[in-house]
């Protein structure tokens, strides 16, 4: 049995999509599994444990954006301390924005984000509001092939800087703005998909537990054992993602 910490950041501000679950996700498929798992809320620095194993940034709405930019400012030197000790995050739309260098409030209005991820945050012409479907590229830490299936809500696009790669391209729906969706830089990925995306993608909340079972210490194939609870879950999920996908082609 592994046991690994699993910190949500400012789980009321940051949850508008229900994307703060994503931290209850990953703790139910790796108690599912045999090891013990704990969720932290942490509304300041202090809060979050020095063992962190994986990290939630969810989303917020966008007349709270700069409050929860202020909010979040304070975590900076932890985020970039878990960056670099390869500590995965997930963060998702407007929580993910506002770790990158810069970010378009209002047209023409620019302030400096986290600059945890390279590249800036600029504002749409028009929300985007639709289905999101996604296709993991084969140069991605994901397996080839993988589908990725969400919703996205949101105003801006992402322009990635140096030593970002994208999560996947985009099949259905807006993404970056640019054919591709989200950012990948080491065990950090940031994307549009809500859902929560782990519940609704058991594959990438599995790719994410292995990273955190790994940094705390346990084997590489621990978030593989087989459980009749996630079979069923994941069988689930994946006639939510079939019938997602087939709606689209009509």
């Amino acid at each position: 049995m592994t046991t690994i910490a699993i910190a949500s950041l400012l789980p009321t501000r940051l949850n508008a999509n229900g994307d703060a679950e994503n931290a209850a996700v990953l703790a139910v498929r790796a108690r599912w599994r045999g090891h013990d798992a704990s969720v932290i809320a942490a509304n300041a620095p202090t809060e979050l444990p020095e063992d962190v194993h994986a990290i939630v940034v969810g989303s917020c709405d966008d007349p709270s954006l700069a409050a929860t930019l202020g909010a979040l400012l304070p975590f900076r030197a932890r985020l970039i301390a878990a960056v670099e000790a390869g500590v995965p995050i997930v963060a998702v739309a407007n929580g993910w924005k506002l770790l990158t260098e810069r970010v378009e409030m209002t047209r023409g209005e620019w302030v400096e984000g986290l600059g945890i991820v390279s590249g800036e945050s600029p504002l749409r012409e028009r929300r985007s509001s639709d289905d999101l479907v996604v296709d993991v590229l084969p140069d991605g830490q994901l397996p080839a092939g993988t589908r990725l299936v969400g919703y996205e809500n949101h105003a801006r696009d992402f322009t990635p800087g140096v030593g970002v790669a994208p999560l996947g391209r985009t099949v259905h729906g807006r993404g970056n703005g640019n054919g591709s969706e989200g950012a990948i830089v080491g065990a950090f990925i940031g994307t549009h998909l809500h859902g929560p995306v782990l519940a609704k993608n058991p594959v990438l909340a599995d790719h994410v537990l292995a990273q955190a079972l790994v940094l705390a210490g346990g084997a590489h194939d621990g978030a593989q054992v087989s459980d009749a609870r996630l079979d069923a879950l994941d069988a689930y999920a994946a006639h939510a993602r079939d019938q997602i996908v087939a709606s689209l082609s009509h």
